[in-house]
């Protein structure tokens, strides 16, 4: 197959070669020298940016301040709760001590006249004893009741042990030591002896 020349190429003026050189085979004009802002946005985009950038900062520093604040509240608010239990602490300490002073003075006063009779010393202990049981009354203490129940490890803390097949399997049958509440919450169980068949 002969290969043909066609000679139109050169009746083609010069500036039409150069715009036909300008385009590809597909039809769509080669631009080999772009834009150099092409693809940068515009200086509304760039305004819109920073302005968002601006309400975005100006958040955080709303934020943080209120962060601050509330952390100082809260340490503030700590710093007087501890405050109050302190005071309340020393509240109720000297609520205490005023009303065990009597009681204190009493014993001074038995110890003191403990040469005379011995059957009146034991009548004014005996009333000692029953102004302090009204005392701790009037604080919120009671006494946990022990003997002839059955063993409660809440209420009671076994000591001792003992066989014994006529009563029934943990009965406490001794109480070693008085246990107490305050307020309905054990601060002493009581020390018993307990009833074991096993």
């Amino acid at each position: 197959m002969s290969t043909v020349i066609d000679d139109r190429q050169d009746q083609i003026p010069a500036k039409n070669r150069e715009e036909s050189a300008g385009e590809n085979h597909t039809g769509v004009e080669n631009t080999s020298v772009e834009d150099p802002l092409q693809g940068f946005p515009t200086d509304d985009a760039v305004n819109q940016i920073k302005s968002a950038l601006a309400e975005k900062s100006r958040l955080l520093d709303e934020l943080t301040d209120k962060y601050k604040r509330l952390q100082a509240d809260f340490d503030n608010f700590r710093r007087r709760s501890r405050q109050e239990r302190e005071e309340l602490s020393t509240v109720v300490a000297e609520k205490i001590v005023c009303d065990l002073l009597p009681v204190i003075d009493n014993f001074e006063r038995a110890i003191a006249n403990s040469s005379q009779d011995p059957a009146s010393v034991t009548t004014g202990i005996e009333m000692i004893y029953r102004q302090m049981n009204n005392v701790l009354t009037k604080l919120g203490v009671e006494p946990i009741c022990a003997l002839g129940l059955t063993f409660d490890p809440v209420l009671h803390e076994a000591v001792m042990r003992e066989e014994d097949s006529s009563q029934p399997d943990g009965t406490v049958i001794d109480e070693l030591q008085k246990g107490y509440k305050v307020h309905g919450k054990v601060v002493r169980p009581s020390m018993v002896k307990v009833i074991c068949n096993s």
